[in-house]
């Protein structure tokens, strides 16, 4: 039971990521940053964690998704709802560790789904507010 529970909620962030993947490729302003690059690692590096059942795998990745996104360069809207959005994934990525250092598979994974969803969620709201994030690159 509580495999197909874990594969459930593995199989819908899979399916939620697919669309992003299946996009064609990026013009170059649109290229992956090299911190978002390594996000993007550690992200799949949980996936890999929780699918081997490896906790230590899933708390390090975890807390170094934490970390990056306390980098200068994470930050680069000075909004109150991006400010929320870092928040709510670090809370996310806090929630992982912790779970992982419990050995419990099943938080674990519903705070890697949480934090697919933060991650979906940003991205869709830096998408809306490009201008003004091309604004803020060239001050």
């Amino acid at each position: 039971m509580k495999r197909t529970i874990i594969c459930t909620f593995v199989f819908l962030a899979i399916a939620a990521a697919l669309p992003i993947l299946a996009n064609p490729p990026m013009a170059p302003s649109q290229e992956i940053t090299p911190l978002m690059r390594m996000k993007l690692e550690k992200s799949k590096a949980i996936l890999e964690g929780l699918t081997l059942e490896d906790y230590e795998m899933v708390a390090a990745n975890a807390r170094s998704l934490r970390l990056l996104s306390l980098e200068a360069g994470w930050n680069v809207l000075q909004t109150k709802e991006y400010a929320s959005q870092s928040r709510d994934f670090r809370r996310s990525a806090d929630l992982i560790a912790e779970a992982a250092d419990g050995k419990d598979i099943n938080r674990a994974t519903l705070g890697y789904v949480a934090m697919t969803v933060r991650c979906v969620e940003c991205h869709s709201y830096m998408r809306k507010h490009r201008i003004e994030l091309m604004n803020y690159q060239t001050e």
